[in-house]
C-alpha cells in the first residue's frame, strides 16, 4: 500500500521498527536509497526511487532538499522532515506520528490550477494554504442544490464546488477555488451548524466537468495501485462480495473490484435497515443495473423494531441496529459465497479513528471472511471524483448537500446533515411515503437536541 524510502539502512532499521509496533500485518515496503549521498546527488537518488503511494522520510539535516524533492515528486506521495538530525534519532513513536502525517498528506494536498481543484501533487498549481493535515481529516466537495444550500446557510457565496476539508471537533473549512471562504461546525448534538463566512475572499466558479477532467492522471494513479492491492493480496478468489450501502466509498470499492476481477466473481449485498434513506435502495438498484453486476437484497427490519418491538433508539452504547445489520449481511454473504471468498469494503483512513487503524488486509470475525479495503488512502474527494470520472451519478443525496450517508434517524447524522434534510426537503419526502415514521423522526429530533450523538463514521453507515 505504502512505500517508505529513507536514507539509509539503520533508518529503514527504525523505520521497520515502527511499524511492527504501531501497523503489523500493513504489508509497508522500507527502502533505504541515498546512503552517503549529499546535494544533488542525494536528491536525484531519492526521486528516482519515489512512486505513487510513497514517502520519503527525512532527518532535519537534509531538510534544505525537501522542497526540491516535493517539487519532483510523482502525485499521491508525500516528503516529510523529522524533527531529529537523522530518521533513526526519532522514537519509533514519533516515527509512527510522521508516517500518520504522511498518510494525511497523501489523502489531502489538494492544488489550485485557476480553474480546478487538483487533488494530489505533482501535477501542477499552487498548493492550497492551510489544509488541516490530521489523521482523520478528509475532504470532499459540494455542487449543485448543496452548493446553493451551503451558500445559503453561509449567507454568501460559496461558488459552485465549494471545497470542504474536515478537521477536529466538528471544524470544516471552506475552500472556493485557492481562497478560504468561511468555515462552519457541524456539531454532534443540535439542528443547526454555525457558520462562520469570511466576507472578503471572493468566491470562484468552478466546472465539476473540468475538475473530473483534470484529475483523469490522479484517477488513473488510484485505480491501478488499489486493484493492484486486491490481486496481489488476494490474487484468485472464486467469490468477491461488496457491501454496499449506495453511499460514494462502497460505490467506489464496488467498481474497483469489477475492475479487478470481473462481473462474474463479484458479488453485491445491500442491506435495507428499513430506515435508510429512500434515495439509498433506489440509487443501487440503478447502478447495479448499469453496471451489470449481480445485487442482493436484505433486511435488517431496525424499522420494527423501534416501531413495533418497543427497542430504543439506538446510541453509542447501545448499537442494537448495527447488530442487526450484521446479522442480515451475513445472511447475504452466505448466499453469496461460494468456494474461496473476500470481503471488498470501501474503509478510508480518513472516516475515524478507529478505522484509520486497520490494515488493508485483515479477517473481520464477525463478518467470517477475509476483509480487503483498497481505498484506504483516498480521500473523499477522491471517490467523488473517481465514481465521476468512470461515468456513473452520486447518490442523489450528495447532490442535495450530504457528505455521508446512511440511516435517517441515525445517532452518527451530526448538525450539517440535519440541517440538509430539512432544507432539501428529505424530511418531507419521508413522511409523505413513510407517515407512520413521523414519531420515530420526532424522536431523534428531540434526542439530538439534548446532545444525543457519537463519533463520527462510529457505526456501520454508508459513506
Amino acid at each position: 500500500m505504502l512505500k517508505i524510502i529513507v536514507r539509509g539502512r539503520k533508518d529503514a532499521k527504525a523505520v521497520k521498527a515502527a511499524l511492527e509496533r504501531f501497523m503489523p500485518g500493513w504489508g509497508i515496503e522500507v527502502a533505504a536509497a541515498g546512503g552517503g549521498s549529499r546535494g544533488d546527488a542525494l536528491l536525484e537518488e531519492l526521486a528516482g526511487a519515489m512512486e505513487p503511494f510513497s514517502v520519503v522520510l527525512l532527518g532535519r539535516e537534509d531538510e534544505g532538499i525537501a522542497s526540491d524533492l516535493q517539487a519532483l515528486a510523482p502525485p499521491l506521495s508525500a516528503v516529510i522532515v523529522t524533527r531529529a538530525s537523522k530518521v533513526r534519532n526519532n522514537t519509533i513513536e514519533m516515527i509512527y506520528s510522521y508516517i500518520n502525517k504522511a498518510r494525511a498528506r497523501i489523502r489531502l494536498a489538494t492544488f489550485w490550477d485557476g480553474e480546478a481543484y487538483i487533488f494530489s501533487g505533482g501535477l501542477g498549481g499552487s498548493e492550497l494554504e492551510g489544509i488541516p493535515y490530521t489523521p482523520q481529516g478528509d475532504s470532499f466537495f459540494l455542487y449543485g442544490r448543496g452548493a446553493r444550500t451551503l451558500s445559503l446557510f453561509m449567507m454568501r457565496s460559496v461558488g459552485s464546488v465549494p471545497l470542504l476539508f474536515k478537521a477536529e471537533k466538528g471544524k470544516h473549512i471552506v475552500f472556493s477555488g485557492d481562497s478560504v471562504v468561511g468555515e462552519f461546525y457541524a456539531e454532534d448534538k443540535g439542528e443547526v451548524p454555525k457558520a462562520v463566512p469570511r466576507r472578503g475572499a471572493q468566491a470562484k466558479r468552478v466546472s465539476l466537468e473540468r475538475l473530473v477532467e483534470k484529475n483523469t492522471p490522479v484517477m488513473e494513479a488510484l485505480e491501478s495501485k488499489s486493484i493492484e492491492i486486491l490481486r496481489r493480496l488476494a490474487p484468485d478468489p472464486d467469490t468477491v462480495i461488496v457491501p454496499w450501502s449506495g453511499g460514494k466509498d462502497s460505490t467506489a470499492a464496488l467498481i474497483i473490484a469489477l475492475k479487478a476481477y470481473g462481473r462474474d466473481r463479484v458479488k453485491a449485498v445491500y442491506v435495507d435497515t428499513g430506515i435508510d434513506f429512500l434515495e439509498n435502495a433506489e440509487y443501487v438498484e440503478k447502478v447495479a443495473s448499469k453496471l451489470g453486476v449481480d445485487l442482493i437484497y436484505k433486511r435488517a427490519n431496525v424499522d420494527e423494531g423501534l416501531l413495533l418491538e418497543g427497542m430504543p433508539m439506538p446510541d453509542p452504547e447501545y448499537r442494537w441496529c448495527t447488530g442487526r445489520k450484521l446479522d442480515a449481511l451475513r445472511e447475504g454473504f452466505r448466499e453469496a459465497a461460494k468456494g474461496k471468498t473476500i470481503v471488498v469494503t470501501g474503509d478510508r483512513d480518513g472516516e475515524s479513528e478507529k478505522r484509520g487503524k486497520r490494515p488493508v488486509l485483515r479477517y473481520d470475525e464477525k463478518l467470517g471472511y477475509p476483509v480487503v479495503s483498497p481505498i484506504k488512502l483516498w480521500s473523499g474527494s477522491h471517490v467523488q471524483t473517481y465514481i465521476l470520472w468512470n461515468g456513473l451519478p452520486l447518490n442523489p443525496l450528495y447532490e442535495a448537500g450530504f457528505y455521508r450517508i446512511g440511516c435517517y434517524v441515525c445517532f452518527a447524522l451530526r448538525s450539517w446533515e440535519i440541517n440538509v434534510m430539512k432544507m432539501a426537503g428529505v424530511f418531507k419526502r419521508i413522511l409523505r411515503e413513510r407517515p407512520e415514521h413521523k414519531v420515530l423522526i420526532d424522536r431523534f429530533l428531540e434526542l439530538k437536541k439534548k446532545g444525543h450523538g457519537g463519533e463520527f463514521g462510529a457505526c456501520i453507515c454508508g459513506v
